[in-house]
């Protein structure tokens, strides 16, 4: 086999080949999304996996643009494939949102592409859960698409105490940053929603100077990213950073690394130290939904537009009581969604075992998007919920269901003279259960080890005399057990059996 072809057979890296357990756990992850969805009343769509480059340009900002696949069609045209399903949702409301009472909610589960660098929880491709709440401009929609979101991810396997979302406002973001008369908010917006990735850069290049191997560099850096994350006192990852002679150094002072990254961030783009500190200090407020408006108002001078912002919030959190999941969120100033259509309350779900660095999932509130398509004002909010990371901390949590072949009889005809009947058999337990006939004429001992390899529970033998008396065997496969049954009582013994 030559090196090229040799490669080519590995396939693309940040691509998954889901081999049929692989894709079972994956199956579980997305019927529970669709179940759950289906619970609170939402709708299933799907839309076109290619687009015009321009639409993920002109809705989802520079950045995520430069992560997508462009393409050329056979008519020149440039296109992407989706690297997320927003803008087209968008694209589909302003045509036809006429016909859907009011509000819509619409669910999909595409599989979405971003040309982005392979670590644990990030792929190139993945399946990603959209859930919207569109046409009403209120934050108990906000608050229902986080209840929505997070019984997927308790139904899925996750506690109470291993995530917990955290909230914030675009809106009281801006309005703070225009209060400090800071004209380039987008570009300050993005520092903020990106402090820990300063903290990892930082933390990776100075272990380069320091001499550490550079294949080291990238999951040292992540987990001291992970620790200031999650648990910036170090009173639970902390000792994974100790135990690491590398890293122990960065305990002493992690909140101070971070302050004076963030804060040089902020400067470079063109903040004085002063509104550095400023915004700093409102970035780095973290707490229950009620703490954090008290510590709001006490602590900052944010400017009344900010305040009507803040007061959505303290809105929010009646309802987010009501939909029970109030303590499953905290409020956080520092979270505001790097993509540039978020107009409102914005969250994001995150781990809290230390088993992923990445979110579960977020979104939040985006009422202008429709109507700069032209769509009229069309208020929405929505979140977006990757497979992958779920599935990451699940597996690290041990909470993946062990895989088990969908058949669980196996019908075996002892010879050729009882094929027709063994597949009479078949075809009505194939009305009940799953279950697998080999047409053959294989010897009874290669069926017998088939049914084994597959982990089949039950097995149905047809013996040319038993048929005579319409009596079939039936065998535990586990155990060996097995005793004659009438051909009338297969279904409701195998049903016995298996419960």
């Amino acid at each position: 086999m030559d090196k090229e072809l040799k490669e080519v057979l590995k396939g693309i890296r940040g691509f998954r080949d889901f081999y049929p357990e692989d894709f079972a756990e994956i199956k579980k992850i997305l019927n529970i999304m669709r179940e759950v969805s289906g619970q609170f009343g939402y709708e299933e769509y799907e839309g076109p996996s290619v687009e015009y480059a321009k639409l993920i340009e002109y809705k989802s900002g520079q950045s995520l643009a430069t992560e997508t696949f462009r393409l050329y069609d056979r008519e020149e045209r440039k296109l992407a494939l989706r690297p997320e399903q927003t803008p087209t949702l968008a694209r589909m409301v302003t045509n036809q949102q006429q016909r859907y009472a009011k509000p819509m909610r619409w669910f999909s589960i595409p599989r979405v592409f971003r040309d982005e660098t392979p670590q644990r929880g990030r792929v190139k491709e993945h399946f990603q859960f959209n859930a919207d709440l569109i046409g009403f401009d209120h934050v108990g929609a906000d608050a229902e698409i986080i209840a929505l979101s997070t019984t997927i991810i308790k139904k899925a396997g996750l506690k109470d105490e291993d995530f917990i979302c955290t909230i914030n406002s675009r809106e009281l973001v801006q309005s703070f940053i225009e209060y400090l008369e800071i004209s380039n908010y987008l570009d300050i917006i993005k520092v903020i929603d990106s402090r820990e990735k300063y903290i990892q850069d930082f933390i990776q290049e100075d272990l380069v100077k320091k001499g550490v191997p550079q294949d080291q560099t990238v999951e040292l850096s992540l987990l001291v990213r992970t620790a200031w994350m999650q648990d910036p006192k170090l009173e639970n990852l902390g000792k994974k950073l100790l135990e690491n002679k590398y890293l122990k150094d960065y305990t002493k002072n992690l909140e101070g690394i971070a302050e004076n990254v963030i804060k040089k961030a902020l400067k470079d783009k063109g903040l004085t130290a002063e509104k550095a500190d400023k915004l700093y200090h409102f970035a780095s407020i973290k707490a229950s939904p009620q703490l954090f408006i008290e510590r709001m108002k006490s602590e900052i001078d944010i400017g009344d537009n900010a305040l009507e912002a803040l007061k959505k919030m303290e809105d929010l959190i009646d309802y987010l009581e009501m939909f029970g999941v109030l303590e499953n969120c905290i409020y956080d100033a520092s979270v505001a969604r790097g993509l540039d259509y978020y107009t409102g309350i914005v969250y994001e779900f995150y781990d809290r075992t230390g088993s992923v660095v990445r979110s579960i999932a977020g979104g939040g509130r985006y009422d202008q998007l429709v109507e700069s398509f032209g769509g009229g004002l069309i208020p929405a909010t929505g979140i977006g919920m990757g497979e992958t990371v779920l599935l990451s901390v699940l597996k690290q949590l041990g909470r993946v269901e062990k895989y088990t072949h969908p058949a669980k009889v196996y019908v075996a005809p002892i010879s050729k003279d009882v094929v027709k009947e063994s597949a009479k058999i078949a075809n009505e337990l194939r009305q009940h259960f799953g279950t697998i006939f080999n047409p053959f004429n294989w010897k009874l001992s290669r069926q017998l080890e088939d049914a084994n390899n597959r982990g089949t529970p039950l097995m149905i033998i047809v013996g040319e005399r038993d048929l005579k008396e319409n009596k079939v065997t039936i065998r535990e496969l586990d155990t060996g057990d097995q005793n004659l049954i009438d051909t009338s009582k297969i279904v409701e013994e195998i049903k016995k059996r298996l419960t």
